[in-house]
């Protein structure tokens, strides 16, 4: 999962996590270097959630 976060252009992840809900959890930064909090389906690897600054 990991690496799959990556290739989507994440990176200076501080935080990687599993939530009480079971989706995985990141704190880090977008491609453009954009803080980013952003929650991915377990199974599928799809962004469930994300909070971008400036977006």
């Amino acid at each position: 999962m990991k690496a799959k976060i990556a290739k989507m252009g994440y990176k200076n992840i501080r935080v990687f996590q599993k939530t009480m809900s079971g989706c995985y959890e990141i704190y880090g930064f977008t491609a453009d270097n954009k803080k980013a909090e952003v929650y991915f389906n377990p199974v599928t690897g799809a962004v469930v959630e994300k909070n971008v600054d400036g977006e």
